[in-house]
């Protein structure tokens, strides 16, 4: 027994650590899944176990601390690693989770040391440094020592990608190190494709997850759910959903989140910053304060905790408060690059450009590789060659092109929404508003949410800053831009009414309701899905209280309008009720600081009261739209089958068609139907009974439309320019109708009809040269000059090529009520082409009227020729010139009309108050 012994003893000492190491593998192999499903307290007994038994290997002491960081026991984690760097004093990992535990424990000195002791042990032998993990460590020191986040993503972490495919640190380094920069497509491409190869590693699929955040919520939300499937207290989610609560105002569920990570960590400094953000929200100063020294107890001042703070508070549109917290981030840790990015952007967002422009040169400086920050700069440098006009209450920002086709119309429209809603919300908005319209949709994206590649929005509010598509970013999906701006104006009325305190379903409530009443055709209104919605089986009307939620939730563009029409009916119920003070009241108690919830119930019946009364209000409403009309679709396969089989006259098909003469799908199946075959007479009349059935349809393939194609085909003009106008009472969009029916109103000589067209179509889309053509011409004949001069500024744009003529044109227009600008616009057409007889005509007459009057000032000389024959260039035509060559003009004069060159050759400043928008740059920079 005794020689058995010692031959084992032997054996055992001769293979030290072959055998030391294959016991440890297969318990640290079994320790390790603990800690990847959350069985942290479990974990922590194995290898505080393992450890006191002397078990060989740096991976017990890492993961004992990664266990006590995950449960909050924070010094703890720091006793772990010092002695496991006193056995293992080679070992990296241990160190870098050393500089890590030690800013958890309020050391930073502790943390500068452990990196220069990974610098000292990677100088001196770094042949040993080259497993996955340890170029993951490597890679993470580099960049806590400031190394270039790209360098370091190519030659650390992708190089951990490259050379162990079979292992997850590269990959889960490299795509957080991404997300970090926004850079979410380059970590869609590194971990989508890791998911299917590590499909139970929570760490890749929550990185996944963020990569998707704003390009795919749905999918985003799906692998969040896998990760916590996997470990149900995996921190950074349950953090995430928190977010996401927080952000669709469901503080309760917020509060039971929290609770769950409170639970495994009392002291995680995530969830301390998380819950002082809803004591913020709630006004609740005396807890935020608790739960910020509870968020910084083992830390002391951090700026991660403050950043994570003023984060929440810009992503509820408090931009001033989020500010504030990012400038305590900067003060707790000066080169925290995350709180200058977001302090770059809330300026920005708050209209305070010269310090945001400083500070995103600042950040980028010294995070080149934030795509955020680079966007931004780039934006920065394409709007320095916008135009800036500026009216009493706005500063309006735009393409200079553009501005000179529709800023006037822009202007128009915000000032007169600023007098209706300033006097109908007894407010008015701080200082000048900024209003940026964008010709590139990325730009806009940029401008509003840091990256490009934003679809779906329209515009957006900050405050005192609004950011819009251009129409020129939706030619292909026309919208109407006028009702676009309005909505926005509204959110600046309720944002600085509330000091931002305001829930978004109520906000966007209040815009579109105001849209409607500018305009019945804005905004959203009652529709065939809407009432199913309302009316179905299954009850998908958001309660009042959860509303918000509604807009974060919406799986697809037909839920997110719906949540816009159904807070904007809640609005309109509200009024309806208890009449517009009481909506005053509301927005009052929210600047007070009261919860929504409460401010309604202050001033209805009682919020359950509410939900009750709304309710039936929003039923009754569905059941007023198109009351006789079924819009079951059950059938209608069966119904287009016969229908292609049979033919639309087939008495089986008839059969069908009686027995659901109610039914809109089917009616307008047999519609078509009957157009296929030309039976023109049967599809009128299906098509008239389907306009009975929904006669508030305002759809661009609903029945009348299609009415009017079937008109159009029959050239039965007369009828298809009355169906179209009954279908333009109800829509503000259809940009085809509205062309359609200005050319009808031409060629039947109603010029009124055209000029007021062309201004509907101008709402839609500015850019359309024939429409212009048409209003100009009409509106000149009926000597509608203001409506002459919109036609023809824009068509100085449009059609460039008759730019002599059109500023002749001008001139003609303006000899009556402003003569110094005909006289400009005529000098205009002359330096276009110098031998334009009619243009010397007008100038003649000009000079002729106010030969007696003062010289006109132009501005900085008075300057009058003594002869006006002279001072226009007095060659007559010759006999092949027709007098206003279609020439190409120097578009400079057009871009630029603060100065020119008069036919004479003398350089003259043109006057500043000119009929065109002044298109000087205003640089958004310091």
């Amino acid at each position: 027994m005794d020689s058995l012994l010692r031959v084992c003893i032997l054996t055992a000492t001769a293979l030290p650590v072959l055998h030391a190491s294959a016991l440890a593998a297969r318990s640290v192999t079994e320790c390790q899944d603990l800690y990847r499903t959350g069985q942290y307290e479990q974990c922590l007994v194995e290898t505080t176990t393992a450890i006191a038994d002397r078990s060989y290997g740096e991976e017990w002491p890492i993961l004992k601390a990664r266990c006590e960081l995950a449960t909050g026991r924070y010094p703890n984690a720091l006793e772990t690693i010092e002695a496991g760097i006193a056995r293992y004093s080679w070992s990296i990992r241990l160190r870098m989770l050393q500089h890590d535990a030690a800013f958890a424990n309020g050391k930073p000195d502790l943390a500068a040391e452990a990196l220069l002791a990974i610098e000292k042990l990677v100088s001196s032998a770094s042949w040993r440094y080259t497993d996955a993990d340890d170029l993951v460590a490597l890679g993470a020191a580099a960049l806590a020592l400031g190394a270039d986040a790209k360098d370091v993503q190519e030659g650390f972490f992708e190089r951990a990608r490259r050379n162990f495919r079979n292992r997850p640190d590269g990959f889960v380094a490299a795509g957080q190190l991404a997300n970090q920069k926004a850079d979410f497509q380059l970590a869609g491409e590194i971990l989508l494709p890791a998911v299917k190869d590590f499909e139970d590693n929570p760490d890749i699929l929550f990185e996944a997850s963020e990569a998707l955040r704003t390009a795919d919520k749905q999918a985003s939300m799906e692998l969040l759910q896998k990760v916590l499937n996997i470990n149900p207290h995996y921190a950074p989610a349950l953090c995430r959903i928190v977010e996401q609560q927080i952000d669709g105002e469901d503080y309760s569920q917020a509060e039971t989140t929290l609770d769950r990570l409170l639970q495994m960590n009392p002291h995680s400094p995530e969830a301390h910053s998380l819950q002082a953000v809803i004591h913020h929200l709630a006004n609740d100063v005396d807890s935020e304060n608790a739960s910020i020294a509870a968020a910084t107890q083992f830390s002391g001042p951090s700026a991660a905790v403050f950043h994570l703070m003023g984060r929440k508070l810009s992503q509820k549109y408090r931009f001033a408060e989020g500010a504030q917290y990012q400038r305590k981030a900067l003060q707790a840790t000066p080169d925290f690059a995350p709180a200058r990015i977001q302090l770059a952007q809330d300026l920005l967002r708050l209209g305070q450009e010269p310090e945001g422009w400083m500070l995103a040169e600042e950040a980028y400086s010294q995070d080149g590789y934030n795509t955020t920050l680079f966007n931004l700069l780039q934006l920065r440098d394409s709007m320095q060659q916008f135009t800036t006009i500026e009216t009493p209450h706005f500063l309006i920002r735009m393409d200079a092109d553009e501005a000179i086709v529709y800023g006037r119309q822009v202007e128009q429209l915000l000032e007169t929404a600023w007098a209706e809603m300033t006097a109908r919300y007894q407010f008015t908005p701080q200082g000048q508003v900024v209003v940026e319209i964008f010709d590139r949709a990325d730009d806009f994206a940029v401008r509003t949410f840091g990256i490009p590649d934003v679809a779906g929005f329209l515009g957006v509010c900050f405050g005192n800053v609004i950011t819009a598509n251009s129409p020129a970013t939706r030619r292909q999906s026309p919208t109407n831009w006028e009702s676009v701006l309005w909505h926005e104006f509204c959110h600046v009325i309720t944002l600085q009414m509330t000091g931002n305190k305001i829930p978004r379903w109520l906000s966007e409530g209040i815009s579109v309701y105001e849209e409607r009443l500018r305009d019945p055709r804005w905004g959203q209104r009652m529709n065939a899905e809407y009432k199913q919605r309302i009316l179905g089986d299954e009850d998908r009307v958001t309660p009042v209280a959860q509303l918000s939620n509604a807009f974060l939730t919406a799986k697809d563009g037909l839920d997110l309008n719906f949540a816009y029409y159904e807070s904007s009916m809640v609005v309109e119920h509200i009024v309806r009720e208890f009449g517009n003070e009481a909506l005053l009241r509301i927005l009052q108690d929210l600047n007070q600081g009261l919860m929504i919830n409460d401010a309604l119930s202050r001033h209805t019946n009682g919020l359950e009261q509410l939900e009750l009364q709304f309710s039936a209000f929003l039923k009754n409403e569905a059941a007023r739209y198109a009351p006789e009309a079924v819009f079951d679709t059950e059938l209608d396969d069966d119904l287009q089958a016969r229908l292609e089989q049979l033919g639309a006259e087939h008495p089986l098909v008839i059969n069908l068609l009686e027995q659901r003469s109610r039914n809109v799908p089917a009616t307008m199946a047999l519609a078509n139907q009957y157009m296929a075959q030309q039976d023109f007479q049967n599809a009128e009349a299906t098509l008239q009974r389907a306009i009975q059935l929904i006669p508030e349809d305002s759809s661009v393939n609903g029945p009348r439309r299609l009415l009017a194609d079937l008109y159009q085909r029959q050239n039965k003009t007369t009828e298809e320019a009355a169906v179209l106008a009954d279908h333009l009472q109800r829509t503000a969009d259809d940009l085809e109708a509205l062309l359609r029916l200005q050319e009808l109103s031409d060629q039947s000589g109603d010029a009124v009809k055209v000029v007021d067209l062309g201004r509907s179509i101008m709402a839609v889309d500015p850019f359309q040269t024939v429409a212009m053509v048409r209003m100009a011409r009409s509106a000149e004949a009926t000597q509608d000059i203001p409506s002459a001069i919109l036609a023809l500024t824009s068509l100085l744009q449009l059609q460039p090529d008759d730019a002599a003529a059109v500023h002749l044109r001008l001139a003609r227009q303006m000899l009556s009520s402003d003569p110094q600008q005909a006289r400009r616009n005529v000098l205009l057409s002359l330096q276009e082409a110098p031998r334009y007889r009619d243009a010397h005509k007008v100038l003649l007459e000009l000079v002729r009227t106010h030969e007696s009057s003062p010289a006109v000032e132009d501005g900085t000389e008075n300057q009058k020729p003594a002869d006006p024959a002279s001072a226009t260039a007095p060659a007559e035509p010759s006999a092949g010139d027709p007098g206003a060559p279609n020439n190409p003009g120097d578009s400079d004069v057009v871009k630029d009309p603060a100065s020119s060159t008069d036919p004479a050759g003398s350089t003259k400043q043109l006057p500043e108050d000119s009929v065109l928008p002044q298109t000087g740059s205003t640089d958004p920079q310091p």
